[in-house]
């Protein structure tokens, strides 16, 4: 006989079911709600142990079945092998696709098609009825094609799977069509509880439970002739299917609607009776009293939101001697939202769980065996073999993981690299040192071969799982390691991924198992039997269970089912999240299936029916708590965007007009709700001696709390304060003698790069010369490497031509007589030499390198040409090469000395080249292989120094005897542009492109920079020339008198004078304020160039235009 009672919230249902429970019982229940059951079985029976009843989801019912009659023992595909073997369909079959093309590779579009041949399951559609169906539809539509490529794909994978395997929609059917053999059940009272809807699958379970079980009792959430009949359609609907079964079967049934008055909810709060009665009522009688019982906030973001539920029920657990699990927490987007839920419910001392399906794909041992196929595959790239080591399951030390990192990154190992003894690194490692880890990559690389050699011999897919299998579980004991893991992780309390952790290797076995049912007899390559592994992997979540009873259960409105608890707390009540937006992401969308719908067809679940089941989770939900009900919404996301409240939010506020809508604690700013735990306390403390120091004083209940943290917290405070009420300016003295001053060094010693950095921005130099992060260097090509190369074939080049008792430009100079062909020889030799074996081989290190050595050739050839052409056209008497200027008597120059109200402050460096010309005139040339550009504005304001600082230092007194009795004249100052020129030749040939050429290659190595006005000097660097100048930026106009090319090229005596004092000020300037210890947050800016704009340190300073007070001084 089948009995239908039915209920609305107000009732106890589970009282109800367990005072008419006698004899063998089954209570059938959803899969996620067998824990409460079991919990509210125990608490109404009153029992220690259940005996005659036993609660069961429906697939352990099946399970239960198979064993008892016999049949368990089926090759059973779950939806993690379908998933695997889809991936492998889809990929067979990519070809032939039309609206699924292109998608077969993405596990996201698997995972649908896997869902919804399980929904056309569940709905007893098979590949047959999908013609038909087609056949009703117009050819052209999109949803022909969907279900042309669904029924290639559903036919397919019946194909596989027929007469082989049985999946879990199949597995229930079988198990439906032995219910009748079933002793168990024809001695068994059924009990079906928790459901709101039935799929046609299960309608079928229920139809032979009412034709073989001695009674079958169905209670249902359902009111009928109510002025909320609207939310209980879909239950008012699955009642008469239940009937309509009832009768096909020629047995009584019985529908009623429970009426004991001993099964009425007791002690409800009178106000939350009301939000039972009234939340979807229409019309809507409203509450004219007082409802103190609910607590509406509007918060200004999730953040806040999560922090004042985290206070309301902290004052629960104090103030009211409420137990965690007497609070349920709901929020529909745990996605986005429970992250930060559970963060800061932690920091207020709470034990929230996070009742959700979590992703495997991040846990180590998923990882691990995401790496080995790759290794399999042949990837010895860093990424790959540092991936494997840092699982942390491969065996190696975290030490020796740390050591063999910083070196494979440093000389970036990889491929073959691997299998070598490393030698590179002698000057950087000592030799034990390179030992250790020579011995570490030895232990890594035999680890990897003990897998991949028999695996890449093993043949069938049942045998490469095989050793996959055993490598894991002899070779690499993972078992024992796993065990480590999780008594680590349960020591420092991360109880979540030690229950994780002890899931995970089962739930591999399970997804090895269903590799091999599915395909193990066949041969596929690794590649793509990684990816089908990954795709099982990928389709896996793990569903997590309270450590204890007592914990704050932290939801969503259709997955979380509670018993009874006294207080609900609902977060995130937010247009689109309460209730959640029906999800459009299915293959099928909602205007698709309602035209199959409308044919007769219903082969999926409608977005309509997912919506009436949201609504009934709400109302079921928010009908639970029996004392208080909280419940807030975001003003505006983390990101500052807008949010609305949600219906159900206004409408609550609706039913009770005198319910005063409250703002988040943190809008409030009452101490008493900031201050409601230990932990989280002092973050506001904090924030209120800010405000003291900033004139706000401190409350009365800020200083108690301040008190009694300085008696029971002294560390805390201490640092708290240390923090608040340190001055960097008044420190700066100390900082910049105990940061920047060599130990043993009274004077401080900086370079004129250093100087420049600081004067682009104090805080990054700070932060760079101070602090000294070390960058990690790694063994490649970049800009340094190829300005070092650079350098050095110029200096070596130069050093080869000159002669110390010629003239540089005497006819018989070297450099007057090296032909074209000479100078790319040199260039060849050198970097064949000196080049090669720059940093340990660098350039030879693979066919990345080689290609930029090459480059580099061809760079270095070019600018030596220039070069000597540059010195031929010219008069130049002496050449200095990498000129150091500073303290030691072997340096060329002497230090530029800058007194400062702290003493002394020298500048120290290396000049790239100076040449000296006729009547004793200097010129400075910088080497650069970026797009330097001098600009007289940005040298006098100081973001450009480096070219003046080199010309102040080379005119000071030389610390040669043989030259120091003579006056020395600036002549001009110059960057020497090294790269390759670049240009639009795309409408040029022949002749044209060839003259272009030559002209693009003369101008790309042009001198950029000033030069003093006066013939002799202009003569003695740019040589004769008509028209433009080929070496300098001058010109001749039309009476042949020399001008500049552009603005401030050309400088008069006074003009490069007062261009030199001006320098002088600011050089004096910025040394004063470093020798100060001046460390501002004050970047500059230059035209549209900032100090920001390559500066790695931005995300320490928070310079951000969007906050007050945050602007650049501009240069120009």
């Amino acid at each position: 006989m089948l009995n239908i009672y039915y209920g609305r919230e107000n009732i106890d249902k589970d009282k109800f079911i367990f005072e008419r429970v006698s004899g063998q019982t089954l209570l059938l229940v959803p899969d996620q709600f067998t824990l409460q059951a079991e919990r509210n079985a125990f608490r109404y029976l009153e029992v220690k142990g259940l005996i005659d009843l036993e609660v069961i989801s429906p697939s352990r019912l099946g399970l239960r079945i198979l064993k008892e009659v016999g049949g368990e023992k089926i090759s059973r595909l779950d939806k993690y092998g379908r998933h695997m073997l889809l991936s492998k369909i889809m990929g067979d079959k990519k070809n032939k696709l039309e609206v699924f093309k292109g998608m077969e590779s993405k596990a996201s579009f698997i995972e649908l098609v896997n869902n919804l041949i399980s929904e056309m399951k569940q709905y007893n559609t098979s590949p047959e009825d999908l013609p038909g169906i087609i056949d009703k539809l117009d050819s052209d539509s999109i949803l022909y094609r969907k279900l042309k490529d669904m029924q290639a794909i559903y036919e397919q994978y019946e194909a596989v799977i027929s007469e082989k395997y049985i999946d879990t929609e199949d597995y229930l059917e079988h198990c439906i069509s032995k219910i009748k053999d079933s002793n168990k059940i024809k001695k068994s009272e059924i009990w079906v509880y928790g459901f709101d809807y039935f799929t046609p699958k299960n309608l079928d379970l229920i139809r032979e439970l009412i034709a073989y079980a001695v009674n079958v009792n169905v209670v249902m959430t359902y009111s009928e002739a109510g002025r909320d009949d609207e939310v209980f359609s879909m239950t008012g609907s699955i009642i008469e299917k239940l009937e309509k079964l009832s009768e096909e079967l020629s047995k009584p049934y019985h529908t009623e609607q429970i009426g004991d008055r001993n099964c009425i909810r007791a002690g409800i709060a009178a106000e939350l009776a009301v939000v039972e009665s009234e939340l979807f009522s229409i019309p809507v009688r409203r509450w004219e009293k007082d409802a103190s019982a609910i607590t509406l906030v509007k918060a200004a973001n999730p953040y806040a939101e999560a922090e004042t539920a985290a206070a309301y029920i902290t004052r629960l657990l104090r103030e009211d001697g409420l137990r965690y699990k007497d609070i349920a927490v709901i929020c529909n987007d745990l996605e986005v939202r429970g992250s930060i839920i559970s963060r800061v419910f932690k920091e207020y001392g709470l034990n929230p769980f996070l009742d959700k399906k979590r992703s495997i794909l991040h846990n180590p041992v998923i990882s691990l065996n995401i790496y080995l196929m790759q290794l399999a595959m042949g990837r010895m790239d860093l990424e790959t073999v540092m991936g494997f080591i840092k699982t942390g399951l491969a065996g190696l030390s975290q030490e020796d993981t740390e050591e063999l990192e910083n070196y494979a990154y440093k000389f970036k190992i990889r491929g073959n690299m691997w299998n070598r003894e490393f030698s590179r690194g002698t000057k950087e490692y000592e030799e034990e040192q390179l030992a250790q880890i020579n011995q570490a990559r030895d232990f890594v690389i035999r680890t990897i071969l003990a897998f991949t050699e028999p695996f890449k011999k093993a043949q069938t897919v049942s045998e490469k799982i095989q050793v996959l299998y055993y490598f894991l579980k002899d070779h690499l004991q993972l078992s024992e390691r796993i065990e480590q893991l999780m008594k680590e992780q349960n020591e420092k309390g991360y109880y979540e991924m030690a229950f994780e952790m002890a899931q995970i290797w089962k739930v591999a076995i399970e997804i090895y198992d269903q590799l091999v049912t599915v395909m193990g007899d066949e041969k596929l390559e690794i590649a793509e039997l990684e990816t089908i592994l990954r795709a099982g992997f990928e389709s896996v979540e793990i569903g997590m269970l309270p450590a204890t009873i007592d914990e704050i259960i932290v939801g969503t409105m259709q997955r979380t089912r509670t018993g009874q608890i006294k207080a609900l707390v609902v977060l995130g009540a937010n247009d689109g999240i309460l209730p959640s937006a029906v999800s459009g992401d299915g293959i099928l969308n909602d205007d698709e299936k309602l035209v199959l719908f409308h044919n007769c067809v219903e082969i999926c679940k409608l977005d309509e029916l997912r919506a009436m089941e949201e609504k009934l989770a709400m109302y079921r939900t928010l009908s639970k708590p029996e004392q208080y009900l909280f419940m807030s919404c975001s003003v505006s996301d983390n990101e500052g965007k807008e949010l609305k409240p949600s219906v159900i939010f206004n409408k609550i506020a609706g039913i009770f007009p005198k319910l005063e809508i409250k703002k988040d604690i943190i809008s409030e700013s009452n101490p008493l709700y900031l201050l409601e735990a230990k932990a989280n306390g002092i973050k506001h403390i904090s924030e209120a001696l800010r405000k003291d120091i900033d004139g706000e004083p401190l409350n009365d209940c800020f200083k108690a709390a301040l008190y009694w943290y300085k008696a029971n917290a002294q560390k805390t405070i201490r640092q708290v304060e240390e923090g608040l009420f340190f001055k960097i300016k008044e420190n700066g003295i100390s900082i910049a003698e105990r940061l920047y001053k060599i130990e043993g060094n009274t004077v401080l010693s900086i370079s004129p790069s250093r100087l420049e950095k600081y004067g682009r921005c104090p805080f990054a130099h700070f932060i760079n010369y101070g602090l000294r992060p070390e960058e990690k260097r790694v063994f490649e090509i970049a800009g340094r490497e190829m300005g070092d190369i650079y350098h050095l074939c110029l200096m070596r080049l130069s050093e080869h031509l000159t002669e110390r008792s010629l003239p540089i430009t005497d006819k018989n100079s070297k450099w007057m007589n090296i032909t074209p062909q000479e100078c790319a020889e040199f260039v060849s030799r050198f970097m064949d030499t000196e080049g090669a074996a720059y940093r340990e081989g660098i350039l030879s290190g693979g066919n990345e390198e080689r290609y930029k050595a090459g480059r580099m050739k061809r760079v270095c050839t070019d600018a030596a040409l220039i070069l000597v052409e540059h010195v031929q056209k010219g008069k130049i008497q002496d050449i200095f090469f990498e000129a150091e200027f500073g303290k030691a008597s072997k340096k060329h120059f002497p230090p530029i000395e800058v007194d400062t109200s702290q003493g002394k402050l020298l500048i120290e460096g290396k000049i790239d080249r100076v040449d000296i010309l006729p009547g004793n005139y200097i010129k400075i040339i910088d080497y650069k292989s970026g797009s330097e550009k001098f600009d007289l504005e940005e040298a006098k304001g100081g973001w450009r120094l480096q070219l003046m600082l080199y010309l102040k230092a080379a005119l000071g007194k030389t610390q040669r005897p043989e030259r120091e009795s003579e006056e020395i004249k600036p002549a001009g100052v110059f960057y020497f542009k090294l790269d390759e020129p670049t240009f639009n030749a795309s409408e040029l040939s022949g002749e044209q492109l060839e003259e272009k050429i030559k002209a693009e290659f003369r101008k790309s190595f042009k001198l950029d920079g000033i030069l003093l006005d006066e013939p002799d000097v202009i003569e003695s660097i740019a040589g004769e020339f008509t028209g433009s100048s080929d070496i300098v930026p001058v010109r001749k106009n039309k009476e042949g008198i020399v001008v500049g090319t552009s603005k401030d090229k050309l400088l008069t005596n006074d003009e490069f004078t007062e261009l030199q004092l001006a320098v002088d000020g600011k050089i004096a300037e910025l040394c004063e304020q470093l020798a100060r210890g001046n460390t501002d947050i004050a970047p500059r800016k230059s035209g549209n160039e900032t100090a920001c704009k390559y500066c790695m340190y931005q995300s320490i300073c928070k310079f951000d235009l969007a906050f007050e007070g945050c602007t650049y001084k501009v240069v120009k």
